[in-house]
Order: structure tokens, then sequence, then C-alpha cells
């Protein structure tokens, strides 16, 4: 298989950031440094990151939780990494985990947390078409004709959003779902229609949903929850 995804595979990180790994020299197959994402690895090889072997976990080490995370903290386990709070400041996960995607600083709800690093790269990528569904609060109320333009299509970076669904909910919000994954891509659609993203929370990623789990709090996610994630994935 490729090095990238033997990284992945190996808990390392998502596969885009095993490729930049790839790409600094930091790894090396058999002693020998790798700089190609693309190179081909097998198991009876020995890779390894910054000197330290890598081993490919069995399925049943693999971890998988869900986090309800907080407006306000950052999504990212690296402490100091940005200003403000983080993940590794409201939770403490006894693996080596990575966030499945971000929810910037000032959204909230469902992120997933895991060692899997091949699962994070398909729920991410919009081609394998991993839903993500979203409530939010606008500053003005949606018209007939801004949600005829989500109908037609929003461009983004010369880039079309395809909306997979969008319904009105109590309180005026609205639920949104797409399979994009592009950096606050949901606040950018509705900024294309000048309209300002008050509040916005992540309630489900495929098929996993928030549910009542509570802010601030994780748990692990339950054998069905995992393999429904790994069906989804293929």
């Amino acid at each position: 298989m490729r090095l990238a995804r033997y990284l992945a595979l190996c808990g390392v990180a998502a596969r885009r950031k095993c490729e930049d790994f790839i790409a600094t020299g930091r790894v090396s197959v058999d002693g020998r440094t790798i700089s190609d994402p693309a190179f081909n690895v097998d198991e009876r090889q020995t890779a390894a990151l910054d000197g330290n072997v890598l081993h490919l976990p069995r399925p049943e080490e693999r971890f998988y939780a869900m986090l309800h995370k907080p407006v306000g903290v950052v999504s990212t386990l690296a402490v100091g990494r940005e200003k403000g709070p983080c993940l590794s400041d409201i939770i403490d996960i006894p693996a080596r985990v990575f966030p499945v995607g971000r929810l910037d600083r000032a959204s909230s709800g469902l992120l997933l947390l895991t060692d899997d690093g091949d699962l994070t790269y398909k729920i991410i990528h919009p081609k394998h078409h991993i839903l993500k569904e979203y409530l939010v609060k606008l500053n003005r109320r949606l018209l007939p004709k801004d949600i005829e333009r989500f109908v037609k299509g929003i461009v983004v970076d010369n880039r079309p959003v395809e909306v997979d669904e969008l319904r009105p909910e109590a309180g005026g919000r609205w639920r949104i779902t797409i399979h994009e994954g592009r950096k606050h891509i949901v606040r950018r659609l509705f900024r294309a229609l000048k309209i300002t993203v008050v509040e916005l929370k992540r309630t489900k990623v495929g098929p996993i949903a928030l549910g009542r789990l509570p802010v601030g709090k994780w748990r692990k996610l339950t054998e069905k929850e995992i393999q429904q994630l790994i069906k989804e994935r293929q």
C-alpha cells in the first residue's frame, strides 16, 4: 500500500498530514528516508517516523470516540499551537487520537476522535460523500430567493458546493447537510448570500449522531456505531 496510507493506518495522523511528514523527510522505510507519499510499502518492511518504528494495530486496538465540543475550544490536541483552550484542556483520553476534521473556535457540536487515520481521510474527503449535518442560527431569515440559490448551487472559491439538504427547524434555525469538508464551508456558504451564521452546531457525521451527549463530554463509540462507520466508508 502507499506509504501515506500505511502511516495513517498506524494512527500517526490523517492521510494528508502523513503526506506532509513524508515530504519533509521524517519517514524512513527499512532505514532509508522516503520523501514520496506514493511509495509502496508492505507489512514485512519497517517504517519509522522520526526514528520511532511504527506498527499496524489490530482492528480491536483501534480507538473511536465522540466529543461534544464547546464554543471557544480549538479543535486540536496540540497544547500551545493556537491561543486559547484546546481539546487537551477539556478531555483526557487514554489513547493517541486526533480529531476527524475540525470545528472552528466559534462552533460547537459533534467531533469524532480516533487513531484510525484511514477512516479520518475517508470521512473528510468529499469524494466519499460522507454527510455532515449542522444546525445553524442566522442573523436574518432565509428568503425564497436565498433558498433558490441553494437549489441552483452556490459557488465558493470558484467551485460549486453541493448542499444535500436544507430544512427549517424550530426557533428560526435551519438544518443543513453537506458532504464538503472545506474550511469554514458552512459559514462561507451563507456568507455568499450576505448572511451571517450566528451559531453553528454539528449534529451528525455519517451515521453517528450527537444525541444528548452533554457539552464538553466525550464517550467511546459503541461497537454498533463503529461498524456503521466502517460500513459507511467502504
